[in-house]
């Protein structure tokens, strides 16, 4: 699982980057031994504390941060007191991997049970019934709408599923 190691951490990147945007993966890095405060974190980075809770709250939201509240005993106000969750990457990972599969299997029921017919200028995309009642014209420039074949595009996704099946069974 070693040689995985690197292709788990490449993904987790991946999912910290589209969710908690690069400022998320700069507090990622940090690897802190101990629990800051956003402000400590702000001061340390030199970014904004507004980028910084946003950062952190949405790895909060991943699964990934945790805090705890303390009142200041002299301004009282409440701070909050970050920590990474190293230890649950795999678990996070997992559980975004089977949400990813279970839209594509999704999209797969939804191309194989519907017909579909697309514009010859690739404006639009419409099942059967709506190119029925359309003439088989586009709305948007008037070209014809063709048979679309997803064949390809079926097997495509299936390819996509028995990947993210592999990287599950590896993250076992």
């Amino acid at each position: 699982m070693s040689k995985n190691n690197g292709r788990f951490e490449e993904l987790i990147r991946e999912l910290i980057d589209r969710v908690a945007g690069e400022i998320g993966l700069i507090i990622w890095d940090m690897r802190p031994k101990e629990e800051l405060t956003d402000e400590e974190i702000s001061i340390l980075l030199r970014i904004e504390i507004n980028e910084v809770r946003k950062a952190l709250f949405a790895l909060y939201e991943l699964g990934l941060a945790e805090y705890r509240r303390k009142r200041d005993e002299d301004t009282g106000w409440i701070e909050y007191y970050w920590k990474m969750r190293y230890d649950r990457q795999k678990d996070v990972l997992r559980r975004e991997l089977e949400k990813v599969k279970r839209k594509l299997e999704e999209k797969v029921q939804y191309e194989v049970e519907n017909v579909h017919y697309m514009c010859e200028n690739g404006c639009v995309k419409v099942r059967y019934e709506e190119a029925m009642e359309l003439n088989f014209t586009c709305p948007r420039c008037g070209g014809t709408l063709e048979y679309l074949d997803v064949t390809n595009a079926v097997e495509k996704i299936k390819e996509e599923i028995k990947k993210i099946d592999e990287l599950l069974a590896e993250l076992q």
